[in-house]
């Protein structure tokens, strides 16, 4: 039985992808997963037998989507990264990566980042890298306290201190300090164990959210679960870094994440995406700005008829004191026109 992996990412709907594919309004066909971050409801869908085309802006969700969505049959083999780089090249490499150097990771980890990064370069099969990029990224956030990357130094080496972890909350966590290519090693098979052939074409996209939707062709159903603008959404700043190794820029999307310009931004992908789709489902919680009424109001201007379904979910935030309780909700909106 294929699983999703662990993939740490914050607001990750895995525990409810099940249940938002389970509310679409037709079953099967092809879905656009315009925000698929995590990949959790992009690979529900491909279980579910629909086409996927699973888009998000960050390199870092990328790797994953073509990893577990568009891979349909490649495995990785461990032989096949276990490549010798030669000490000049990752010494030139890690000039590239100081930004990290003991803000993130300490120095002697820039340097195995390095090599890594050097390793992934020369594997020639595609998904076989994108493979091995995906648990590159997991690596890399695993040893990062609270699976962010924007964490400050002093709080990263604190509790990257296991005495420290443990009289706080009496655990060590090891898995802080081991190696990222331990941390590859250990996850290799439940990586490989993700993937499956849907028997349909599913595609892995890395496009602003407003680009993507004017390029595609035609779908069923556009599923929308945007950066709603709060504290715990700034996702370029928690993966950014993992973009920045691979030169990818990190300023080239709408931006979603002002309170000021959301309904302003979202409502012209709305505007876009209902010519392109029978039907628009988007995910949001009962705490979101916007409002459910207020997404409500931006679709009707398309829709000839809307449906809300609400569920009660709680988002576990590591470091966050206080967890929040609330219910999830899924509008799904049919557009005019459709029979």
């Amino acid at each position: 039985m294929n699983k999703f992996p662990t993939v740490n990412y914050i607001g990750n709907k895995h525990k409810i992808a099940d249940w938002i594919v389970d509310k679409m309004p037709i079953k099967g066909g092809t879905v656009l997963d315009l925000f698929s971050g995590g990949c959790s409801v992009s690979y529900a869908f491909k279980k579910a037998n629909y086409s996927v085309i699973s888009n998000d802006v960050l390199f870092s969700n990328f790797v994953l989507a073509k990893s577990i969505i568009e891979n349909n049959f490649v495995q990785l083999n461990k032989s096949t990264y276990e490549i010798n780089i030669s000490v000049k090249e990752i010494e030139d490499k890690k000039k590239e990566f100081q930004f990290l150097s003991n803000k993130v990771y300490y120095s002697y980890e820039v340097d195995e980042l390095a090599n890594l990064v050097l390793i992934s370069k020369k594997i020639k099969n595609e998904y076989e890298k994108f493979i091995f990029l995906a648990l590159l990224r997991r690596a890399m956030i695993r040893k990062i306290p609270y699976s962010r990357m924007n964490v400050k130094w002093e709080e990263i080496q604190k509790f990257r201190d296991e005495e420290y972890s443990y009289k706080k909350y009496k655990r060590y966590r090891h898995y802080h300090n081991i190696k990222f290519i331990d941390h590859i090693n250990l996850n290799l098979n439940e990586y490989n164990s993700a993937v499956f052939n849907a028997n349909k074409e599913c595609i892995a996209l890395n496009k602003d959210a407003l680009e993507c939707v004017k390029e595609i062709a035609k779908v069923d159903i556009v599923y929308m679960d945007p950066p709603y603008p709060s504290t715990m959404n700034n996702y370029s700043d928690f993966y950014g870094p993992y973009d920045l190794l691979f030169q990818k820029d990190l300023n080239k999307c709408l931006d979603l994440t002002n309170k000021k310009t959301f309904l302003e931004n979202f409502g012209s992908i709305i505007y876009e995406v209902a010519k392109k789709t029978k039907y628009i489902a988007i995910s949001l919680n009962n705490k979101s700005f916007p409002s459910c009424e207020s997404m409500v109001e931006l679709l009707n201007t398309f829709s000839s008829e809307i449906k809300i379904h609400t569920k009660k979910h709680t988002y576990k935030v590591t470091g966050k004191k206080n967890k929040n309780s609330n219910y999830e909700i899924l509008i799904v909106a049919k557009m005019k026109g459709v029979e």
